[in-house]
């Protein structure tokens, strides 16, 4: 595991020109970015995308993943023991699972957490592999799965980037037209989305994903009246803008 990334909370500001395409290393305008945070050198080809809450006093066993792992922490706070090391994350902090490397990941507090995981699995790899020996494609006992979406990605260069983001849309906020530099997918935790592109506009409510390719622009946004909550994982090509808005 590496050290964790803050929060960042600013909301990001798209200056318009007319017939341009502009890029960016941040997210679209239209959402407050409650959480953005970046692995390195990712290089593999199944992407595991998990929401998990642990209730107070829940711990893994010790395990380790078959790819490295992205772990963000969206409320309460994770506990973490490694190596004999014990480290504490708070809502906004992440870290990172390398394949191999054993921990037991928990709950210490008195007030629930709740995780957003992005795992980089070589195809076919076990998702975890406990320190007694089982492996298979669940997770861990412990936490409570809130949601869980598989992605196959094919074609992606030897290095990049997975971005991990957690995006807040108030009431009828909207996001301009954009593309990304990589494969994405997008989770809907709270309220209730709207994607526009070139097959129509489609609706997702919360626990409904949705996929976005490179090269393919969209609008997205939150045409509702109650507040919408976001998670994103992309895998941006090393040196890619992550957004390129169209303008």
């Amino acid at each position: 595991m590496h050290t964790s990334r803050a929060l960042l909370l600013s909301l990001i500001l798209v200056a318009c020109t007319v017939a341009t395409d502009r890029t960016s290393s941040q997210t679209p305008a239209g959402a407050n970015v409650a959480l953005n945070t970046k692995l390195e050198n990712a290089s593999a080809m199944e992407i595991v995308q998990l929401v998990l809450d642990f209730a107070p006093g829940a711990f893994t066993p010790s395990h380790t993943h078959g790819g490295m792992g992205l772990v963000s922490v969206m409320n309460g706070e994770i506990t973490v023991r490694e190596a004999g090391k014990t480290r504490i994350f708070k809502a906004g902090e992440s870290w990172t699972e390398m394949p191999g490397v054993y921990a037991e990941v928990g709950n210490a507090g008195t007030a629930p957490a709740r995780v957003l995981a992005t795992f980089v699995l070589p195809k076919g790899a076990a998702l975890t592999t406990t320190q007694q020996g089982g492996s298979n494609q669940l997770l861990p006992p412990g936490p409570t799965t809130v949601n869980r979406s598989n992605f196959e990605v094919a074609g992606m260069p030897a290095q990049y980037d997975l971005h991990q983001l957690i995006l807040d849309f108030a009431p009828g906020a909207f996001t301009p037209e954009h593309t990304h530099g990589g494969p994405g997918f997008a989770t809907v935790l709270a309220g209730q989305m709207v994607v526009r592109d070139r097959s129509g506009n489609r609706a997702f409510k919360a626990g409904e994903t949705w996929r976005e390719a490179p090269g393919e622009y969209a609008v997205v946004g939150n045409p509702h009246s109650a507040p919408a909550r976001v998670a994103v994982s992309f895998m941006v090509p090393k040196g890619t803008a992550l957004t390129t808005n169209r303008n």
